[in-house]
């Protein structure tokens, strides 16, 4: 994760007397270490969730404004790199090897920690690899999933790409200058900002968008349209009908095939500012908090 906003992140953790630790497991079938954060909250957590960024993001972007909400909830929040991200960590990406990563995240962050109910989070790509784990069958004990903006597919060309960033104007995004700082707030997208929020590939194809190619190989492997018929934990599904990545038609897809889910439908939301969207927020909390005691 980058110094300058992990430092911000720290600073309001103390603030609220909530700790922040730097995590680092090895991935052998990602060729290389893991870095995630584990914050907790003040007092002995109640949950803990895990949760897993979208592609060419890293541990806590653009999720901290949920991370807060959680933390105030009682809830414990793990969040990692997941394969091929992140400056501190050193994997590469793989499609076969990232399948298993929301799994490893999860036994890592329950390791030698006290058993609390489980709840897996993902955003975009996250979002994908949380609901592949779950249709294996790979997160038995969690209690719920949350999961933003999934794709089935997605769309990238220059319609794309400003659709989004004018989505930063929004009053909801400028106020996470809080964490990120102001052109901390802007995406990274094909070649920008690319060195602070690396995509590692495995086969070190050139070009700025090659990643782009990996993660739509990666879902029609996933194939997540026939897989959520096997998903009957429960899942809050959250989608923005503003988001140029990811068609809000998709989460609609996804829905009415997955047995236990629920869908949330953002009026005005972005892709990338679904995780900070206030409604998103909240009902996340609700969700988690609901089906936390449900486990307990």
């Amino acid at each position: 994760m980058r110094g300058d906003y992990a430092e911000r992140m720290r600073a309001w953790a103390a603030r609220a007397g909530a700790r922040a630790q730097t995590v680092r497991y090895p991935r052998p079938e990602a060729r290389g270490e893991v870095c995630a954060l584990r914050l907790a909250p003040r007092g002995e957590p109640r949950m803990r969730v895990v949760a897993a960024h979208g592609a060419g993001n890293d541990a806590v972007y653009p999720l901290l404004a949920l991370f807060r909400a959680l933390l105030d909830a009682g809830a414990e929040v793990f969040s990692f790199d997941v394969d091929g991200h992140g400056v501190a960590s050193t994997t590469v990406f793989a499609r076969d090897a990232v399948r298993t990563s929301v799994a490893a995240a999860v036994r890592v962050a329950e390791a030698g920690a006290p058993e609390l109910p489980l709840h897996v989070l993902g955003h975009s790509l996250g979002g994908a690899l949380v609901l592949d784990a779950l249709a294996s069958g790979a997160l038995d004990r969690a209690a719920s999933a949350v999961v933003m903006s999934a794709p089935l597919r997605v769309d990238v060309d220059a319609r794309t790409v400003l659709g989004e960033l004018r989505g930063f104007f929004r009053a909801a995004t400028l106020a996470q200058r809080e964490h990120y700082g102001l052109w901390g707030l802007v995406p990274a997208l094909g070649p920008l900002k690319r060195a602070a929020y690396p995509f590692r590939r495995a086969d070190a194809s050139p070009g700025a968008w090659s990643y782009v190619d990996d993660v739509r190989a990666l879902l029609r492997e996933l194939d997540l349209e026939n897989a959520a018929a096997r998903i009957a934990l429960p899942t809050l599904l959250v989608y923005g009908r503003a988001d140029m990545l990811v068609r809000a038609d998709q989460g609609v897809r996804l829905a009415a095939r997955a047995p236990g889910a629920e869908l949330l439908m953002l009026d005005g939301a972005s892709h990338f500012g679904v995780p900070f969207h206030p409604a998103a927020v909240a009902r996340t909390v609700e969700w988690m908090e609901a089906h936390a005691a449900v486990a307990a």
